[in-house]
């Protein structure tokens, strides 16, 4: 496996405890190209890495996860990673080894490794190195899923693709039938997110394909009520069971093992201005262009929707929560629930709102 390691970073110390875990065929190292290295020192275990120390987290937040350790780490469009530990918070950027400014989203896997998702490829953080992964993916086999098999799964460039700890392959949705033109820039079986289900079903949300459902033998698409009409961007799995689906323009949808259901039609909250390409309507509140779900610790759903803020549903009654309520603003492309069971609220272009109670906070730092 052929891994590009970056740059050299500076001296400022950053503790990130973690495990390091690595890549089959990384014993290749004549064909590793070194440009990124920290000094390591422990201290009770932990890993020192570099990074500056800042005042407050950037705008422009795009995903925030809370690691093993408790310390958060949030992905930027243009400013980087920053990093919050012991109420001092650090920043990343290219100059320290990240190979982009731009991230999209992060993840952990089993050994407590960072994976970044950059505008210039996929990078594994171990403690020490950024590791680019760019042409491994490029590289990666073509193969059936083994649902018993854990790990991670990333969307890269479209594509599908799965990492067991060790080694990573492609896994492809669409029809042994579908070969679109080089030329052809149009992806419909291209997928936005992902989700594993309490039976261990994945289920993929697409561009234009509506939801596939791979069950182990089998792949069903769901595609009624429009939900193939607009891309799919989230899926979550609620305490009940039932499953929720968010489109981009056609609402938010639920499947209870038997019917798909068209929940923002139910509850005549569409948007058919958006739907119709003219423009997004003020006149109300509606709930069509869903971007992320997620739920309370007390079992009500939330929702966010990128032109109208925050949704709750508690079950019976649905409300709206607005710039009125300590929404930075209205555009919520991400919602993250932690460890302690907090709700973060990622708001386009304006940082973090935090839910308290039934009103929000910023987040600074």
């Amino acid at each position: 496996m052929t891994q590009k390691i970056l740059r050299q970073a500076s001296t400022m110390s950053l503790i990130l405890l973690m495990l390091f875990s690595s890549c089959n065929g990384q014993s290749n190292a004549h064909k590793d190209k070194i440009v990124a290295q920290t000094t390591v020192q422990k201290e009770t275990q932990s890993l020192k890495v570099n990074g500056k120390i800042v005042n407050e987290l950037g705008k422009d937040i795009r995903d925030v996860l809370q690691d093993r350790e408790g310390n958060y780490w949030f992905a930027t469009y243009g400013e980087g990673i920053y990093y919050a530990k012991r109420e001092r918070l650090f920043q990343i950027t290219d100059k320290d080894g990240l190979g982009s400014n731009f991230v999209a989203d992060i993840k952990e896997d089993s050994a407590g490794n960072l994976w970044f998702n950059t505008s210039e490829g996929l990078n594994k953080f171990d403690g020490n190195f950024f590791i680019d992964f760019a042409d491994t993916l490029k590289n990666a086999p073509k193969e059936d899923l083994e649902l018993e098999k854990e790990g991670l799964f990333f969307c890269y460039n479209g594509n599908v693709y799965h990492y067991d700890g060790k080694r990573f392959a492609q896994f492809v949705i669409h029809p042994a039938t579908y070969k679109p033109s080089p030329t052809n820039l149009d992806r419909p079986y291209g997928v936005y997110c992902i989700l594993k289900d309490k039976s261990g079903n994945i289920w993929f949300g697409t561009d234009q394909q509506g939801v596939c459902r791979y069950d182990g033998k089998t792949f069903t698409y769901f595609t009624e009520q429009g939900l193939n009409r607009g891309a799919v961007r989230a899926i979550f799995q609620d305490k009940r069971g039932d499953i929720w689906f968010g489109n981009n323009g056609f609402g938010l949808f639920r499947y209870d093992g038997k019917t798909l259901t068209n929940f923002t039609e139910q509850n005549g909250l569409g948007n058919p201005d958006f739907v119709n390409k003219k423009t997004t309507s003020a006149r109300k509140a509606n709930l069509a262009r869903v971007w992320t779900i997620n739920e309370d610790n007390e079992g009500n759903l939330w929702i966010g929707t990128i032109d109208n803020g925050a949704w709750k549903y508690d079950g019976k009654n649905l409300k709206n929560f607005t710039t009125k309520d300590g929404l930075a603003n209205e555009k919520v492309s991400t919602i993250y629930k932690d460890k302690q069971n907090s709700l973060w609220f990622i708001t386009e272009g304006e940082g973090i709102s935090k839910l308290n109670g039934q009103t929000f906070e910023k987040v600074i730092k």
